[in-house]
């Protein structure tokens, strides 16, 4: 009974976190702290080449504040644009289905967590014979780390594409768009005997 009440409060609360986010700002806060990270790793110098030259000022700090700003203006763009996803459905009137969607999902994030961590306590003996025979979802939690983890396997291929694609996407903005300029080369190599015809 004890292992249902606390996967209650688990599924409540991340219920409560997602209906009061909603899908869309679940979602792009996690796809902000990643995309935060690829651009600070990838701005981080650059922003802090700027910085430095800026105020004049050359300390290490500087590099973990360069970075951090990277990461947090990464962050705002994102969160600017979830918002405006999510006044757009405001306008239509489906917020509701917004918020009931992040609900879900974030009630289920929590509750997968809850039983990873009703694993460990059961490898490690801390959850006796009696109070397994007593919850109504322990064998469901049990079951449930088997299924993330064939779940995490089958999509494994489709975040390595993603972070793949990613880095790519940052490396060309890095490069200016990954436009190769070498038209020069050619344009202005002129044959000096054309000009003796």
């Amino acid at each position: 009974m004890v292992i249902d009440i606390i996967c209650l409060i688990f599924a409540a609360y991340g219920f409560y976190l997602g209906f009061s986010k909603g899908i869309i700002k679940t979602v792009f806060t996690l796809i902000s702290i990643v995309f935060g990270i690829i651009a600070a790793a990838k701005f981080g110098p650059m922003m802090t080449d700027f910085l430095e030259s800026a105020f004049n000022y050359t300390h290490g700090l500087m590099f973990i504040a360069g970075t951090l700003v990277v990461f947090g203006l990464t962050w705002l763009l994102i969160r600017i644009l979830a918002n405006s996803l999510e006044g757009i459905l405001k306008t239509g009137n489906v917020n509701i289905v917004n918020q009931l969607a992040g609900g879900g999902v974030m009630a289920i994030l929590l509750i997968s967590l809850f039983s990873v961590l009703v694993l460990f306590g059961d490898r490690s003996h801390i959850i006796d014979d009696q109070t397994k025979k007593e919850s109504i979802t322990y064998d469901f939690l049990e079951e449930m780390p088997e299924h993330l983890q064939n779940v995490s396997k089958k999509l494994k291929p489709v975040f390595e594409e993603f972070w793949d694609y990613s880095i790519n996407f940052m490396d060309r903005i890095e490069k200016g768009g990954g436009v190769e300029r070498n038209s020069s080369d050619t344009i202005f190599d002129m044959d000096e005997d054309a000009d003796k015809r």
